[in-house]
């Protein structure tokens, strides 16, 4: 029996939606992996590190890599705050500047954008359908223990 790969299959649909959203954020200097750490750490203000990779699904030195540009770029900013007290000596939280907030919101109708254009090339609810198998897949994934750095 012939199965797909699984991860074939999602890194080759990965590329295109990704295209898709840098296509679209590119007008503001600025590709999906930016904007979507961008966006969460907007939301929860100030957050740890290590909290953040495992929000993001990254592992730290990956993680590491994507923040560098975005601080030198000055959208976002590192401080020693502690936010646990059971925290160790070398975390450090991580927020948006006030380029940063202003970066997102730019940025952001142009997100919006690209949600519908994939919206209209999948259809809305074969987009909707996606979404929420792949969240499935990921919560359960999450839950097993299988996700791996």
């Amino acid at each position: 029996m012939n199965t797909p790969c699984t991860c074939s299959t999602l890194r080759q649909l990965n590329r295109k939606v990704t295209n898709i959203y840098d296509h679209h954020l590119a007008v503001h200097e600025i590709r999906i992996g930016q904007f979507s750490l961008l966006a969460k750490i907007g939301r929860a203000g100030i957050v740890g590190f290590a909290p953040l990779a495992e929000l993001m699904g990254m592992d730290r030195s990956t993680l590491s890599r994507t923040l560098k540009p975005l601080i030198q770029s000055g959208w976002i900013e590192t401080g020693d705050e502690s936010l646990d007290a059971s925290c160790d000596k070398r975390s450090f939280t991580v927020r948006l500047t006030k380029n940063g907030k202003q970066k997102y919101t730019q940025s952001r109708p142009e997100w919006l954008k690209a949600q519908r254009h994939i919206d209209a090339l999948l259809g809305k609810q074969q987009h909707q359908l996606l979404v929420q198998v792949l969240e499935q897949a990921n919560n359960h994934l999450e839950s097993e223990g299988t996700a791996h750095e």
